[in-house]
């Protein structure tokens, strides 16, 4: 087997078994609170610390896999996160489960940034379209199937199961970390990242991840629940909705990395795209009353987020230094964890200001257009940039 193809099919099948883990645990330990009688403020407050930890790991992960080793970092992380699967068939206090989060947001952190540091890398030596296609849909195969998967195992309320499953699942996940391929490393400074971080690019990709991944927080606190009260749909319409959500993304970013080199579309473009789509359907949102209007807005919601998640995973590695990538790709990346947390609570606070589900989505939807301008503003700043190098090419001749 070429060892190129065989490195992009080990990290796209890790990413995607990670993925499925999380997936099917994080859709339905809410409900293994609720059985369990917790009360929701305390919930949410355990929630709060994972996204908190992560907030605090996310930039010295990226770090660390500049200069030690991210296919390392993968391993420990993977152990930990083995673990925490481990000791939640044993946990029956609030105080257990609190320091159960804390290993759980330090350990997938370090799994989710390091994987993608790989990706990031090894796209900058291996110009293969099926990279992209294979790494990029292992979120949304995971999505699709993670749902189901964990619907099967709490089936009757059986939560021991699902933890025990996930268990033995995550056996396997640190099996295939032995066979990552690891990055090359390098000597970087803290201080040698201040140039990157700050440089306009970074920050503009920043603001733009920020904007736009702001939508999935909000989905996240009331998309099921808008759907289930506003359009009332069964939990088992919403199900449908979900798998249709990941098969469709699935679909269109395959194509789009299959066929890159034939369609050509800039990282720039498919971020106009993915604004279009994915803003117009979040205040469509307002109009859907059945399910065949839920499918069809999440089918033009999902062309949108599968042209974000090409412009994401194409637009870090052409902007930032092979030896500064871990680092500087977790900065930018780091507004997606912010903008989650913050889109989660402020739509949660916005629902109860204006007693409508639909407040979350309009802010959202707000927010995703704003890019417009920021795309605007970036076009015109690189073409007196150009204007700027034909000059001066002009005088030296």
């Amino acid at each position: 087997m070429d060892k190129n193809f065989f490195s992009v099919l080990i990290i796209s099948l890790f990413k995607f078994y990670y993925l499925l883990i999380s997936v099917s645990f994080y859709a339905y330990i809410p409900l293994f609170f609720a059985a369990g009688g917790f009360d929701e403020r305390k919930v949410g407050a355990l929630f709060a610390l994972q996204s908190f930890m992560a907030i605090l790991t996310y930039l010295p992960s990226g770090i660390i896999n500049d200069k030690i080793s991210a296919k390392r970092q993968i391993i420990i992380a993977t152990f930990i996160y083995s673990l925490f699967l481990l000791l939640l068939n044993f946990s029956t206090s609030y105080l257990h489960f609190t320091a159960l989060f804390v290993l759980w947001g330090i350990s997938a952190t370090m799994i989710d940034n390091s994987t993608n540091v790989i990706y990031y890398k090894q796209s900058r030596l291996i110009n293969n379209r099926f990279f992209f296609a294979f790494f990029a849909i292992t979120a949304t195969m995971a999505y699709a199937i993670g749902g189901k998967l964990g619907a099967h195992l709490t089936a009757g309320n059986d939560f021991g199961l699902l933890f025990k499953a996930l268990f033995a699942m995550s056996l396997f996940l640190i099996f295939l970390s032995y066979f990552l391929t690891d990055t090359r490393v390098s000597s970087v400074k803290l201080s040698d990242y201040k140039d990157d971080i700050f440089s306009f690019d970074s920050l503009l990709i920043a603001a733009n991840l920020f904007l736009f991944t702001y939508h999935w927080g909000a989905e996240l606190t009331y998309f099921t629940l808008f759907l289930t009260k506003s359009a009332a749909l069964s939990l088992n319409d919403v199900s449908y909705i979900y798998m249709e959500v990941g098969f469709v993304m699935s679909a269109i970013i395959f194509s789009l990395g299959i066929f890159k080199e034939k369609i050509r579309l800039k990282a720039s473009a498919a971020l106009l795209i993915a604004v279009a789509f994915s803003g117009g359907s979040q205040i469509a949102m307002f109009h859907i009353r059945d399910l065949d209007g839920a499918l069809f807005n999440q089918f033009l919601h999902s062309i949108g987020d599968a042209c974000f998640i090409y412009y994401w995973l194409n637009i870090i590695p052409e902007t930032f230094k092979y030896e500064k990538l871990g680092g500087a790709s977790s900065f930018v990346n780091l507004f997606t964890v912010l903008s989650v947390v913050s889109g989660s609570f402020i739509s949660s606070v916005a629902v109860r200001a204006f007693e409508m589900p639909y407040a979350a989505f309009f802010i959202s939807a707000c927010l995703t257009f704003s890019i417009y301008p920021l795309a605007l503003f970036e076009r015109f700043k690189k073409s007196n940039r150009l204007n700027s190098i034909k000059i001066m090419e002009a005088a030296a001749k």
